[in-house]
């Protein structure tokens, strides 16, 4: 045991906390031939007094000093910040173990959940599990005791500790439930939540930094950094490492609109699209409309996305429509009012930006000198535009594509005239967004099973209506490169705006669905109800397919067919 306070026997310090531990020869034999602990009066005192022959070389410890102090060098930064992360990387060891039986028992079978695990006896001795868990607290009590904090703090000290305490939490996330897993867990809520709001208040850029997908080299600490593994296993393990500090309120929204659009951008240019399932479980809890693990409302969630549609142009938009084509793809819902709220204010920008161009051509035109600033024209300002997608941005190809040869479809790679020009600038891309606004409506319809219930008449479906209306008003962009000459081969823009067509077509066939159910006046006799309305599915069959008219049609040439009495002969054939 060693001891909190002085351990000189007339000590007259006012503050007698130990700071210095002696293990000189003079020191020790007037303490029992042991270590001596002293105050920080006593050790200048006594190991300052001794002068000439009579002085001794004191060999002793002193407790390390806090980072953002004076007397903390260098060397002992260095020291210090190491001391926590390898502490805190203690509590890794244990859930290596968790995670291999985990994986095991996947394999033979057995029950794979965490909680299933709490009763596992591993190789090591209970006693050493323990202690190798409770080592982490002390890098706890080191973290917030000696490194709190400030505008001076040096950057890569800091995100080491940050990064470190983020996998801490992740390797914590599943202990056991028992006196020691309680004992760790209750640190966070006690201390390192507290650490973390004071790095956010006083140094955000770091916290943002140790959350993205890839940060700097030196904040690359812990977990997955510290092993050989693929580009998707980094992201995987990123995405859960973050998922383990929600519950916990770390993540603010400034913070969240800061990282989550690097992650959906890596995921979307960085992940194989048979890799791309892997993400829907932890994607799906992130963005969970109904639970809303966030310490922040649904909008707020959906917000670093929606705000890329007011008063930006088309390239901002499409990276933005670019990500909620990932999120559909792994089936995450995005509520249908506030997807269209979000189209709404993105074709509104664009006919705005339009009217500007316009109007900025007529003002060039007219007087050379006076020149209207707007977001497209202002250069300034469009390289503000351009710092918010700072990755590029292909197309992939949409959920369904009526035509044969999508134009876009493997964009930068394909030949022939199924490709879209997309180093065009302004007008030119709005197509492209509108056509993916469309294809995004349809799937979120089908994803919440909205089409059929939804008609024209309710508010979300004249809104549906008003977006098709205001797309076609809007300008498309492009120019036709058919040639006369050539092959019956619509160019781009022709296969775009087919495209465009059919997918407002379809728009409105999920509004108004083309067989609707006849409601029949009840009878006295359930069977005289039933049989009248049997469907004669081999003349509609006939009628549709030799017509080409709707089959649901009624036959109005033969009224007996329908009649149970008299039935028709074409009634019963094949």
């Amino acid at each position: 045991e060693i001891s909190a306070i002085c351990q000189k026997k007339n000590c007259s310090s006012h503050v007698r906390r130990a700071v210095v531990t002696c293990f000189s020869a003079g020191c020790c034999e007037r303490h029992g031939n042991r270590p001596v602990r002293y105050c920080k009066r006593c050790h200048v005192n006594h190991h300052s007094s001794e002068v000439g022959a009579a002085a001794e070389t004191h060999l002793y410890q002193t407790s390390p000093p806090p980072i953002n102090t004076r007397e903390c060098g260098a060397e002992e930064l260095v020291c210090t910040v190491e001391a926590v992360i390898s502490l805190l990387k203690e509590a890794e060891i244990y859930a290596e173990q968790r995670e291999f039986e985990l994986n095991r028992r996947r394999q033979m079978g057995l029950s794979a959940s965490h909680h299933s695990l709490d009763n596992i006896e591993f190789d090591n001795k209970e006693d050493d599990q323990h202690d190798q868990r409770l080592l982490s607290q002390f890098g706890i009590w080191f973290l917030v005791s000696l490194c709190t904090p400030n505008e001076n703090t040096p950057t890569e000290s800091l995100a080491r500790l940050v990064s470190m305490v983020f996998q801490w939490f992740h390797s914590t996330a599943y202990m056991m439930d028992d006196e020691v897993g309680s004992l760790v867990e209750k640190l966070k809520p006690q201390f390192v939540t507290k650490w973390l709001k004071t790095v956010c208040e006083v140094r955000f850029d770091v916290m943002v930094m140790c959350l993205l997908p890839k940060p700097v080299e030196f904040a690359r600490v812990g977990g997955y950094w510290d092993k050989s593994c693929s580009t998707v296993t980094q992201l995987k393990e990123g995405l859960n490492r973050i998922l383990c500090l929600i519950p916990y309120n770390v993540i603010s929204q400034p913070l969240w609109e800061c990282f989550m659009p690097e992650w959906l951008e890596a995921i979307r240019t960085e992940v194989p699209d048979n890799q791309l399932k892997e993400f829907r479980e932890v994607l799906s809890k992130m963005f969970d409309i109904e639970l809303c693990p966030l310490p922040f409302s649904m909008e707020e969630m959906f917000g670093f996305i929606s705000c890329r549609f007011s008063g930006y142009p088309a390239s901002v938009q499409e990276q933005a429509l670019l990500w909620l084509h990932v999120l559909s793809e792994l089936d995450i819902v995005v509520p249908l009012q506030l997807l269209i709220g979000m189209f709404s204010d993105g074709v509104n920008s664009l006919k705005e930006l339009a009217n500007q161009r316009k109007a900025c051509a007529s003002d060039l035109s007219g007087n050379t000198g006076a020149r209207r600033v707007s977001v497209v024209s202002d250069p300034g300002r469009r390289g503000q535009h351009n710092t918010l997608s700072p990755f590029p941005s292909p197309f992939r190809s949409p959920f369904r594509s009526p035509l044969r040869c999508s134009p876009f479809k493997n964009l930068g790679h394909a030949t022939g005239n199924c490709a879209l020009d997309l180093d065009c600038d302004d007008d030119d891309m709005n197509l492209g967004c509108f056509i993916l606004m469309f294809d995004l409506i349809l799937k979120q319809m089908e994803l919440q099973d909205d089409g059929v219930m939804l008609g024209l008449d309710s508010s979300l479906g004249k809104d549906i209506v008003s977006i098709i209306n205001n797309v076609f008003q809007a300008p498309w962009g492009g120019s036709h490169t058919c040639q006369k000459d050539e092959k019956a081969l619509e160019c781009s823009l022709c296969q775009s705006s087919i495209l465009c067509y059919q997918l407002g077509c379809e728009l409105l066939e999920r509004l108004t669905p083309r067989e609707e159910i006849c409601l029949v006046e009840p009878t006295d006799c359930l069977e005289d109800t039933l049989i009248p309305f049997q469907p004669d599915f081999s003349l509609g069959t006939e009628k549709g397919s030799e017509e080409g008219e709707n089959p649901s049609e009624p036959n109005n040439d033969n009224p007996s067919n329908n009649s149970p009495e008299n039935p028709g002969p074409d009634q019963f054939h094949p």
